[in-house]
């Protein structure tokens, strides 16, 4: 069962329902499953031929899917913020929940860890672009950090992606907009801003960057405030000023905001460290999208002499769709080490493989490693200071075995 569906499912629970769940990797799927079930809530990752929505649709069970089901849930709270954007979704969902008081919030956030069950005043969730599931919502306030060309398996141009974000601001009551983002424009009507440039409603002044980790003065319409991330990377300064706006259009007073960015210590595989191993700091991130890569190892830079890649590409639609700026991404790198493409739902192509993205990156790529202990053994060779595993994926998985072979060598037994 996947991060949303347990999220939900502890939702559901809270509500006095009693939730039962089946998954393919685990104990499968059988039409028995669905016997005495008074709902049937599934992933679009699930076919609709699958043997449970058989089963459900003849015995007349009602179905919903996942996000429409997310999309019930928030209309049972009194206030729903939904973040937006195709970068920086969870970590600003995760510090606007940081914000909102615990016992009267609940939270949804796509990554292990970080939703919770609270009360029904305030409900915040990450809205998904993908396959238009934030459609489903019709929050509040609707947030829009980002926009850039991303899931060409469900949108064939930037315009039909345009499009569903300028529905998603239709369906919400209030709209905050990345005024420094240029497809963002036109998007609302009357949308409230954040961004560094003066217009903006709400701005980011006197940035300074330490060892990575910046501060600002958060400035709003009728107050402003120094803030100090324990975040590393600018582009941790629009999702931080971001959560600070939504909190400042919802009435929360501005230190008890400001004391919660400053207290965010960050999510998992969000540029998180996971030790020292054969002399590189190990980091791990979800970044899968060339603009998400750069800003990643822009970060690294800041904070290493040398910074290595370990990349696993996410899906063959997107690897081909993106070639060219996959490789311009990964080219910050010093070196790069590809992992064969992490398919998710889709078939695998040659032109959306990574020896196609090799062959774009040429000689900064080190090396295309197909088995786990490939990719570990060659990272153990890099010379650089920090090594990052990196993509939405399993490659997570590869940093634990780099690290735990490491402390094996060593004769630490963890």
């Amino acid at each position: 069962m996947g991060v949303s569906m347990r999220a939900l499912k502890s939702m559901a629970e809270a509500r006095g329902n009693t939730v039962t769940g089946s998954d393919r990797q685990g104990a499968g799927h059988s039409p028995e499953n669905i016997d005495g079930c008074d709902l049937v809530v599934y992933t679009n990752a699930v076919p609709d031929d699958n043997c449970e929505l058989l089963r459900a649709r003849e015995l007349g069970i009602p179905t919903i899917e996942r996000a429409a089901y997310l999309g019930e849930l928030s209309r049972a709270h009194a206030l729903t913020f939904a973040v937006a954007g195709c970068h920086g979704k969870s970590t600003t969902a995760a510090m606007l929940g940081d914000i909102f008081p615990r016992r009267e919030t609940t939270v949804h956030v796509g990554v292990a860890g970080a939703s919770r069950t609270g009360g029904a005043k305030y409900f915040v969730t990450e809205a998904c672009e993908y396959n238009r599931s934030f459609l489903h919502l019709t929050p509040d306030i609707g947030v829009i950090l980002n926009i850039q060309y991303d899931h060409p398996d469900c949108y064939r141009s930037t315009d039909e992606l345009i499009k569903a974000y300028a529905a998603f601001c239709k369906n919400s009551r209030a709209v905050l907009l990345n005024g420094d983002d240029e497809l963002c424009a036109g998007l609302h009507p009357k949308p409230m801003t954040f961004g560094l440039n003066e217009r903006c409603d709400y701005t980011a002044k006197d940035i300074k960057n330490t060892d990575g980790y910046r501060s600002f003065t958060f400035v709003a319409p009728s107050a402003s405030t120094r803030v100090e991330l324990s975040v590393a990377g600018e582009h941790n300064v629009y999702n931080a000023l971001a959560a600070l706006a939504v909190s400042d259009m919802a009435g929360i007073k501005l230190n008890d905001a400001k004391q919660a960015i400053e207290n965010f210590c960050g999510l998992p595989r969000r540029f998180e460290r996971r030790g020292i191993a054969y002399g590189k700091a190990v980091v791990t991130d979800y970044a899968h999208h060339p603009a998400e890569i750069a800003a990643t190892i822009a970060t690294a830079r800041e904070m290493f002499p040398s910074v290595a890649v370990v990349f696993q590409p996410h899906t063959y639609s997107r690897t081909a769709a993106l070639l060219d700026e996959f490789a311009a991404a990964l080219e910050q790198a010093d070196s790069v080490l590809l992992a064969p493409v992490y398919g998710a739902r889709e078939t695998p192509t040659e032109e959306g493989s990574s020896d196609r993205l090799a062959e774009a990156l040429g000689s900064r790529c080190d090396n295309v490693c197909n088995t786990p202990d490939e990719i570990v053994d060659a990272a153990k060779s890099l010379p650089q200071k920090a090594v990052i595993f990196m993509g939405a994926g399993d490659v997570d998985k590869l940093a634990d075995k780099f690290v735990s072979e490491y402390n094996a060598d060593i004769g630490i037994d963890k």
